[in-house]
């Protein structure tokens, strides 16, 4: 059996947007040798996340708007209310309580996709999307394949 873990860095261009990175899933899956088995992303941050979906402009606006409107921006996060916090603190604080409630709605850490004849086993308009909910930064993916 073989197994390979490897990273590749995302940054995005503004909160709430999104990067296809199908492309970049293919390439772990072909460096690995794998023709037969599973790949896995796993993304290391708690304010961005990687989804499948179709790849469309309007499906992705409509996510965007709707999580937007599922949570607004101006709400209260006690996260951000630092008169009230005490865990997890960093110098220089910023406000991202809306990032983390809203990456917890969406979830998606982390993704297994099937491997056969050394290509994902995605639908046909499937796309492995990341997704940035907070200010743009460098962002670390994972990326773990296994199999024959």
């Amino acid at each position: 059996m073989k197994s390979t873990t490897t990273e590749s860095v995302i940054v995005a261009e503004r909160r709430a947007s999104f990067f296809d990175v199908t492309e970049q899933l293919e390439r772990a899956i072909k460096d690995s040798g794998v023709t037969e088995g599973c790949a896995v992303v796993f993304c290391r941050h708690t304010t961005c996340g990687v989804i499948i979906n179709e790849w469309e402009d309007g499906v992705l606006e409509d996510l965007r708007r709707h999580l937007e409107r599922l949570v607004p921006t101006d709400d209260y996060f006690a996260h951000d209310d630092l008169d009230i916090r005490t865990q997890n603190l960093q110098p220089n604080e910023r406000a991202n309580g809306w990032s983390h409630v809203t990456q917890m709605i969406v979830g998606g850490t982390s993704h297994a996709i099937p491997v056969a004849a050394g290509e994902p086993l995605l639908g046909c308009w499937q796309r492995l999307i990341f997704i940035e909910l907070d200010e743009p930064k460098e962002r670390t993916l994972l990326w773990h394949v296994f199999g024959h």
